[in-house]
């Protein structure tokens, strides 16, 4: 009837079971009283709360009763005593002894093990003892210890190998999505990097992750190599990450509630500016107030004279302030669930407001979702669950945090009457702070609609397993700026003020059909296969025009626009994809011992070549159970040490859906008499081909000392090839370039991780855990194309005076590695920089064919350090983050220190580290010289970081005052994310959005 690693039959007598009279009895009774002859007892769960439908088995009798819903039964017995064995999923079965006439209350312990003995690919559940791929599972409670902000910040912290990209510009900016990688960059592409995203075993897309309510999830795994995920076939290269939603418990109906309110404050820890009498000094050493002539040094004395005033007066505006505040976030999750053995709905609504750290920003969630299944065990189980989400955001309409950070402190943004000055120094500098005040909006709304269902039905010793999902998206934005904006300066009045508006939609349906089978053979070789084909289906389209000329500030609406900009026409894109795909997986174990499994799947895509729609994919994996050798039986100290290996090549398919096809786009400029010419877009490539992976990994798991000490290591290489590059193509063609499947990447990697309960017994437990991962790729082949673009990149100059190095991909270097020209630094006599040349020689001439590799941008070691202690109810819990070895190329020292305009604001270095004059050992080029400085290897620094990512104090508690307030129990948690980042690399973070650090109050309640 019920069921967790396997299936388990029982025969069902439902007149034994307690008559209409005793169940009623038992509904107005807290405490039914048995008479003599009659067998009956009360089940609660760990919280004391009664258990409807748990399984009562008769010993020596195949009699079976269910638990009424105040969790009672009884039946009549003609001996003084019976033996029971009593069952429920995600409890410890127990067997007592009853004596008739006598009602006991009797309580079921949970088991976690039986939770986490299976593995949750999103196409079925795997049997841990049998499972050999590399997989890591994260529990609900883990993440929530992470803080609510989103579910991907927070996995971050559990899964080795999964690193979110850093993104100094973008900081704590609650409307731009963290990109990240799971077991480093397989592929040019970016977007093409990101893992599939699979939530109740519906694909799903990242920002929908990104958003999702945390309270819903029950558990993430997260599939990292070939023989874990390669039911997924060609799209499983980068990995993949299922998502399980909360199951509905049965029983009457429960409401539970999460709240959290969050106050953010930005970091602006990294930022050492300039006071007024300093910016002073750095504008007088830069030589802005020396003229050329006698008339300019009037001039520029006038404007020192007003500088010195200004400061004399007492003004040191604190620009940072100007566009930032204490950011109040909040949300609500409120949810309600019930049913019986057989019919069950669960219904939740969340509503979530979060408040970025400038004026604003925010980001507003609105979601519900509706639960429904049926189950009759061992026959049939359906269900469906649907799922709306709305997003809508808000850009700050002053643009970016440097655009305040730049100011000089000595301005003030108000004048004499008290009104906002639209611009400094005869309009060369502007005022943010004017634009702040304007009409000017940026604003964006996403809905999206996921629906999925499931059925399994159970013929003979076959099971069939079958799910359809859709998803309809929809979103629109508008970006509006006042024509009062100093952007339109000295345009014509019918252009001031521009609307950028998009609107997008698509539509997205997969099914998939499997049928399985399990046998056990000679006693000691269980077999499980299953068989099965999936279609799928993705349309999108988006739209894009800009309106030009508004006459109001606050008439921002594209009714009031007087036309659209010269030359300007409309764009947008229209996409349509399909797919389909066969699969076969077979896993055996035989004696606990030796497990083998095996996966083939066939698919084909109309996003490649009409010659290469279909492709195979495989995997084959082994595991070795050593602890259950016979030469370890006995042994109290060791409850696991398995060996794993898995090996099989898994494909990409995250790319445009046209690339293979020839397409074309009209000209307005070439005309002829029948209408306008069009020109090729893009050659088609029938031959064009899968990207795919050749995935291998090893790995250990062991267990010690009763469960106190866990360990897993793994070690994997992926040599991903196919890879769809540019090719130069000839200008006869009509294009430059085209697609072709001719680049090579390979990566290879170590992971590890491990956890110590140092301390545990009834009321006390300590554990600590540390997680450990490696990474490095390597660009085995690349096309002419990107050769083409990296010798075009060496002769820019502009690009060669960036202050972000652009990647160059050479053979036989990695995809990040860090390429500038060395430095011997500046020359004492002259301020210049003095550059090393590839023969060893010094120049004062850059050569961008002198760059060499100084390091790589991804670490040598990242990962998570953290510790949990449980009191009494109590919990204190912290998570450190580290990285050790990147190198990063100092932005700030090559903009705000050399490079820095005396016009503006810049780092409190420009003083102290710049020469000045003859004979000066300085590490930065003359403080009078204002050009961008040439990629150098003076700007290369090495980061070694530590970060407390999060510190939580917890109460949960079941005690006679939460039952007085008709609660089951109570959760109170005070939670800090961010609290301090050391690193050995000194620069500004978050230059277009700061950094921030957080405190959050949340409590649990269930009614």
């Amino acid at each position: 009837m019920l069921f967790t690693a396997g299936w388990l039959t029982l025969t069902i007598q439902p007149a034994a079971v307690a008559s209409t009279y005793q169940i009623g009895r038992a509904e107005q009774q807290d405490q039914p009283h048995s008479t003599a002859g009659i067998i009956s007892a009360t089940i609660l769960d760990e919280s004391g709360e009664p258990m409807m439908g748990v399984t009562v088995q008769v010993s020596g009798s195949k009699a079976v009763y269910i638990t009424d819903a105040k969790g009672y039964f009884e039946f009549k017995t003609t001996k003084p005593s019976e033996t029971i064995r009593l069952s429920f999923i995600g409890y410890k079965a127990k067997s007592i002894t009853l004596q008739a006439g006598k009602s006991q209350r009797i309580a079921l312990d949970p088991d976690s093990e039986t939770l986490t003995d299976v593995v949750i690919t999103g196409f079925t559940k795997k049997d841990k003892k049998s499972f050999t791929g590399s997989q890591t599972t994260v529990k609900a409670k883990e993440l929530l210890s992470m803080g609510t902000k989103n579910l991907l910040e927070s996995l971050e912290a559990f899964v080795p190998g999964l690193q979110i990209v850093q993104q100094n510009n973008l900081g704590s900016d609650p409307n731009a999505r963290p990109d990240l990688n799971l077991r480093g960059r397989a592929t040019f592409s970016g977007a093409a990097n990101l893992p599939l995203f699979v939530v109740d075993g519906a694909i799903v897309d990242v920002n929908y992750i990104y958003d999702m309510d945390m309270n819903t999830i029950e558990s993430v795994t997260v599939l990292k190599d070939a023989s874990a995920s390669a039911l997924y076939g060609a799209k499983a290269a980068a990995g993949v990450i299922v998502i399980t939603t909360k199951p509905i418990e049965q029983g009457a109906i429960r409401l539970n509630y999460s709240g959290t309110l969050r106050l953010t404050t930005p970091d602006l820890s990294g930022y050492h500016l300039l006071n007024p009498e300093q910016k002073l000094r750095y504008e007088e050493l830069a030589g802005v107030y020396t003229g050329s002539d006698p008339a300019e040094q009037y001039r520029k004395d006038l404007e020192r004279d007003a500088v010195v005033r200004m400061i004399r007066s007492g003004v040191n505006t604190d620009w940072l302030s100007k566009p930032l505040r204490m950011g109040v976030s909040h949300s609500h999750s409120l949810s309600a669930e019930g049913g019986d053995q057989f019919v069950r709905y669960g219904l939740t609504l969340r509503y979530g407001n979060e408040q970025g750290v400038m004026i604003q920003s925010g980001r507003e969630r609105v979601s519900g979702s509706f639960k429904l299944s049926y189950n009759r065990p061992n026959r049939i189980f359906l269900s469906n669950n649907l799922t709306v989400n709305r997003v809508s955001s808000d850009e700050p309409n002053y643009g970016s945090f440097s655009n305040f950070s730049r100011m000089n402190p000595y301005l003030s943004p108000y004048g004499t009457d008290g009104q906002l000055v639209k611009s400094f120094r005869g309009d060369r500098v502007n005022n943010p702070l004017y634009e702040a005040k304007l009409g000017s909006y940026n604003q964006s709304q996403n809905i999206d609609l996921l629906n999925t269902s499931t059925l399994q039905a159970w013929i003979g010793d076959f099971r069939v397993d079958g799910d359809f999902s859709f998803t309809i998206r929809s979103g629109s934005g508008r970006k509006f700026r006042s024509p009062l904006s100093n952007d339109f300066r000295g345009d014509a009045l019918d252009q001031r003020g521009e609307m950028v508006e998009n609107q997008s939609k698509g539509f997205n349906y997969m099914g998939k059909l499997m049928v399985s089978y399990n046998r056990t053979f000679l006693d000691k070789l269980y077999v499980t296969s299953m068989a099965g084909a999936n279609i799928e289906s993705s349309s999108a389209d988006a739209s894009t025009y800009t309106s030009r000329g508004f006459y109001s500030d606050n008439l921002g609406h594209p009714n009031f626009a007087l036309g659209y900009r010269s030359g300007a026409r409309p764009s947008g894109s229209d996409n349509y994809s399909t797919a389909a795909g066969f699969f076969l997986n077979g896993n055996a174990i035989y004696d606990n011992r030796y497990s083998l499994d095996f996966v083939f799947r066939y698919e084909g895509s109309s996003k490649f070549g009409k010659n290469q729609r279909f492709a195979p994919f495989w995997s084959l994996g082994g595991g070795w159970n050593i602890h259950n050798e016979s030469f370890f039986k006995g042994n109290k100290n060791i409850q696991l040490l398995k060996l794993r290996a898995s090996l099989g090549y898994l494909g990409n398919m995250s790319f445009e859906p046209y690339q293979a096809y020839t397409t074309y786009d009209y000209n307005k400029n070439i005309n002829y008499l029948v209408g306008a010419g069009a020109v090729p877009r893009g050659i088609g490539n029938p031959d064009l081909k899968w990207e795919r992976t050749l995935n291998q990994n090893v790995g250990l798991d062991l267990t010690l000392f009763k469960s106190r000490w866990d360990l897993t290591f793994d070690a994997y290489r992926k040599l991903t090839d196919n890879l769809l590059l540019d090719v130069t193509k000839a200008p006869s063609i009509g294009v430059v370039t085209a697609k072709q499947n001719v680049g090579e990447v390979v990566n290879s990697g170590l992971e590890f991780s491990t956890r110590v309960v140092p301390i545990q017994n009834q009321d006390l437990q300590w554990t600590l855990a540390l997680n450990y991962s490696y990474n490095r790729n390597k660009v085995k082949k690349i096309s002419n194309a990107l050769k083409a673009l990296n010798d075009s990149y060496a002769k820019d100059t502009v690009l060669n005076r960036s202050t972000t190095p652009l990647p160059l991909y050479e053979e036989g270097q990695s995809l990040t590695a860090l390429k500038v020209v060395p430095s011997a630094g500046i020359d004492p006599a002259t301020g210049k920089e003095i550059y090393i040349k590839r023969d060893g020689s010094y120049t004062f001439d850059y050569d961008s064919n002198d760059r060499i590799v100084f390091g790589d941008t991804s670490p040598w070691a990242y990962g998570t350090l953290s510790s949990y202690l449980f009191y009494k109810g109590f919990s204190l819990n912290a998570s450190f983050g580290y990285s050790l070895g990147a190198v990063v190329y100092n932005q700030t020292l090559a903009s705000r220190v050399e490079g820095a305009d005396p016009q503006y604001n810049a780092d409190e270095r420009v003083l102290n580290d710049r020469w000045k004059k003859p004979g000066d050992v300085a590490k930065y080029k003359d403080i009078a010289n204002r050009e961008s400085p040439y990629q150098s290897s003076r700007f290369v620094q090495k980061e070694y970081y530590l970060t407390l990512r999060s510190l939580s104090l917890a109460y949960e508690t079941e005690a006679a005052w939460v039952k007085k307030l008709h609660l089951r129990r109570a959760r109170f948690e005070l939670l800090s994310n961010d609290l301090f980042y050391l690193s050995t690399v000194k620069r500004e973070r978050g230059l277009d959005y700061p950094f921030a650090r957080s405190i959050e109050l949340s409590a649990r309640l269930s009614f």
